[in-house]
């Protein structure tokens, strides 16, 4: 009896171990050595490239209209229009 219920705590044992030591590793693994974000990506990256695309339209002289309505724009009517 001795020996079947050491068997059974060890085995206890053993399922704690994998219920929850070896998922928590996985997750401190994710957590402290995941991939790094591409320099590209960040935040103060895409700024800049904002804050230059936006001195680069200023600088434009031929600078379009924005664009206001998703609809088609309908074409002037005009005295000689034939609709």
């Amino acid at each position: 009896m001795i020996t079947y219920l050491a068997d059974y705590e060890t085995s206890l044992v053993w399922e704690w171990v994998l219920a929850m030591v070896v998922p928590s590793i996985a997750l401190i693994r994710l957590a402290l050595w995941s991939d790094r974000m591409p320099p590209q990506n960040s935040v103060g990256a895409i700024r800049a490239r904002i804050e230059r695309e936006r001195r680069a339209a200023a600088a434009d002289p031929i600078r379009r209209r924005p664009v206001t309505d998703t609809r088609a724009a309908r074409r002037p009517v005009h005295r000689r229009s034939a609709a």
